[in-house]
């Protein structure tokens, strides 16, 4: 490649970066920042005076009840409570599982550089419930800190941790994820969870819909390319004030 072709092809570059910048510097609008991604907690907190309620619809036709609190200005508390098999056939017993407790503090809001930080606790697991071990296919995240900052372009923020659920056994798990805001109405949402061992890893993808200013919808896919471990869920939040 001579001296002129290679101008010309940093240049081609070069635009079309600055197009595609443009583009999506234009599509950007501030979104409401949720507390998780899909599954992975983020260093956003639920506002003081504030709560969100959140009902998880599951393949097995259970439904996963989630309320947080604001009560202090960086720190949440609630709980989560699991009912299985509660939509479908009637053959099928429901199943009630024990309430699970959720902690977060979000210890640093962030600046120009360093991300924002928040450590915290979550008791609940995800996916069917193993009743002879008493644990969820997908384990609880336990104790975690996680950081969160906006990267590459308006609107595009990432969020990485660590969490540990097993202080005898399994070791620090590892997560990463992404989100992105389009005109205060739609979230589109990757994440990689449960980073430690190939096998365990999962790739989970979604978009989350702002219906209204107190009500949005996520829809997702979890443990993807895994055949019929995949699994779809939907998520419908309410926010409100107390």
């Amino acid at each position: 490649m001579n001296k002129k072709s290679f101008k010309y092809s940093v240049l081609s570059v070069f635009l079309i970066f600055n197009f595609v910048f443009i583009i999506l510097n234009r599509l950007y609008c501030e979104t409401p920042k949720p507390a998780e991604i899909i599954d992975i907690p983020t260093a956003d907190v639920v506002e003081y005076s504030s709560y969100d309620l959140s009902f998880r619809l599951q393949n097995t036709g259970g439904i996963l009840s989630k309320m947080v609190f604001g009560v202090f200005a960086p720190i949440n508390i609630g709980m989560s409570f699991d009912i299985d098999r509660l939509i479908g056939s009637s053959a099928n017993k429901i199943d009630t599982r024990p309430p699970a407790i959720f902690f977060k503090a979000r210890v640093f809001s962030g600046g120009l550089i360093i991300p924002a930080v928040a450590i915290g606790y979550d008791g609940q697991g995800y996916g069917t419930y193993n009743t002879s071990t008493d644990k969820y296919q997908f384990r609880e995240k336990g104790i975690y800190v996680t950081f969160t900052r906006e990267y590459f372009v308006p609107g595009m923020e990432a969020t990485f941790g660590g969490n540990i659920y097993d202080f005898e056994k399994e070791g620090v798990y590892g997560f990463v994820g992404f989100k992105y805001g389009i005109e205060n109405k739609i979230l589109f949402l990757s994440e990689y969870d449960n980073i430690k061992t190939t096998p365990e890893n999962r790739a989970n993808m979604g978009i989350k819909l702002f219906v209204t200013d107190n009500v949005d919808v996520t829809i997702a896919g979890k443990n993807l390319f895994r055949g019929p471990e995949s699994e779809r869920i939907a998520i419908i939040n309410y926010k409100g004030k107390f």
